[in-house]
C-alpha cells in the first residue's frame, strides 16, 4: 500500500476481487470524495425517486404476496391484485404443464368480478398461446384477441355468455414459460385499457419470477402447498425479485453464507449460474419497464438493476444477439405490424 502525507492525497491498495473464478490481485485507487475534494466535499441532497404511484402500489402489493411459500395462495392473491390494484374487470390465471402440453386453471372471476376456483378446468396449449409467447419475446407483452367467446366457468359446465375481446398476457420467468393471464370486460362492452394492460404485464413478470421458485410445474396440481427447491435459492430469487441490482456479494451477505456456497447451490438447483439468472431477470424487468414507461433505454436499464449502460449493453447483446437500439427499432416495427391485434 502507498499513501501520501497530505490528507487529501489519493491512495492505492492491492485487493483481491471477490468475483470471478480467478483470484487476481488488482491495484485500486481510492476515489472517496473527501480524498479527491478535501474541504470542498459537497453535502448532497437526496431527491425523491419514486415509481409512478400506481406501479409502486402494484410492486409493493406483490412484495407482500411473494413472501408466502403457499403457491396456490400466491396465485389467488395475484388475481386479487389484478382486480383491486390494476382495475381489471375479469381475470383468469392458467399455468403451463409443458410435459402434457396443457394449460391448467387456477383462480378466476365470475361475471360480477368475484374470485372463483377454476382448478377443475384445463385446455390444450395451442397455437394461439404459442403465438402470444412468441410476441412477448419480440417485445409485445400482451396480445388483444377479438371475437373470442366470453366464458363463465361453473363447477359442472363452461357457459358461453357472449363474444368480445380477450387480453392474453404471458407469465414468463428468466428461464421458461410459466402460464398465461387472461382478462376481459365480461359482457359490459368496455374496450381494453392499454395502461391497465401494461401494469398487468408488470404483474405477470413478477409472478413468473416467483413461480420459478417452484420450478414451474410443482404449482400446477391443486394441493401443492409448498414450492420445491433449496431454501437458499428461494430466498435468493425473492431478494432479486425485490431488488435486481443486488450483486453476488450483497446476496451472500443478506443470507449470511459464503458467495462460493451460494453460487454452487444456485447452479445445482436452477441449472444456470447466479450471474446468468440475474442478467436474464434484469432483462425481463427491463422489457417490462420499457413497455410500461416508453422508450428511454438508459432509464429502463438502470431501473431494471443494471449498474451502467455499458453493462446493460454487454449483457443485452450477449443474451439477445443484437444491440438494444436495433432491438428497439425492430420492436417498434413489430408493434406497428401487429397493432390491430
Amino acid at each position: 500500500m502507498t499513501e501520501a502525507s497530505s490528507g487529501t492525497a489519493l491512495r492505492t491498495v492491492s485487493t483481491t476481487p471477490w468475483y470471478g473464478s480467478r483470484r487476481l490481485v488488482a491495484v485500486r485507487r481510492r476515489v472517496d470524495w473527501a480524498l479527491i475534494l478535501g474541504s470542498d466535499t459537497p453535502e448532497p441532497a437526496m431527491l425523491d425517486s419514486k415509481a409512478p404511484e400506481e406501479l409502486g402500489s402494484l410492486i409493493a402489493a406483490f412484495d407482500e404476496l411473494s413472501r408466502t411459500d403457499d403457491v396456490d395462495t400466491m396465485l389467488r392473491g395475484a388475481v386479487e391484485i389484478a382486480l383491486k390494484r390494476i382495475g381489471l374487470q375479469r381475470v383468469g390465471l392458467f399455468l403451463l404443464d409443458a410435459p402434457r402440453n396443457l394449460m391448467l386453471g387456477t383462480w378466476g372471476t365470475d361475471l360480477d368480478g368475484n374470485i372463483v376456483d377454476e382448478h377443475h378446468v384445463m385446455y390444450d396449449f395451442g397455437d394461439n398461446d404459442k403465438e402470444c409467447f412468441r410476441r412477448a419475446a419480440q417485445g409485445v407483452p400482451f396480445t388483444i384477441i377479438d371475437n373470442c367467446p366470453i366464458v363463465l366457468q361453473l363447477p359442472a359446465e363452461t357457459r358461453v355468455v357472449g363474444r368480445s375481446w380477450v387480453a392474453s398476457t404471458p407469465i414468463r420467468s428468466a428461464r421458461a414459460a410459466m402460464g398465461m393471464m387472461f382478462n376481459d370486460s365480461g359482457i359490459s362492452g368496455e374496450p381494453p385499457d392499454p395502461s391497465k394492460q401494461a401494469r398487468a404485464a408488470v404483474l405477470c413478470s413478477l409472478l413468473g419470477t416467483v413461480l420459478d421458485l417452484s420450478h414451474g410445474q410443482a404449482a400446477q396440481a391443486r394441493g401443492s402447498r409448498s414450492p420445491t427447491g433449496h431454501p437458499l435459492v428461494r430466498q435468493t430469487v425473492r431478494l432479486l425479485t425485490k431488488d435486481p441490482s443486488l450483486g453476488g456479494k450483497d446476496l451472500a451477505g443478506e443470507l449470511d453464507i459464503s458467495l462460493s456456497r451460494l453460487a454452487r447451490v444456485f447452479k445445482i438447483e436452477m441449472g444456470m449460474s447466479l450471474v446468468e439468472y440475474r442478467n436474464r431477470l434484469r432483462l425481463e424487468r427491463f422489457q417490462v419497464l420499457l413497455d410500461a414507461g416508453g422508450e428511454n433505454l438508459l432509464a429502463a436499464a438502470l431501473a431494471a438493476g443494471f449498474g451502467s449502460y455499458a453493462q446493460f449493453h454487454r449483457v443485452f447483446r450477449a443474451l439477445r444477439g443484437t444491440t438494444p437500439r436495433a432491438y428497439l427499432r425492430e420492436r417498434g416495427h413489430w408493434a406497428r405490424r401487429h397493432s390491430r391485434t
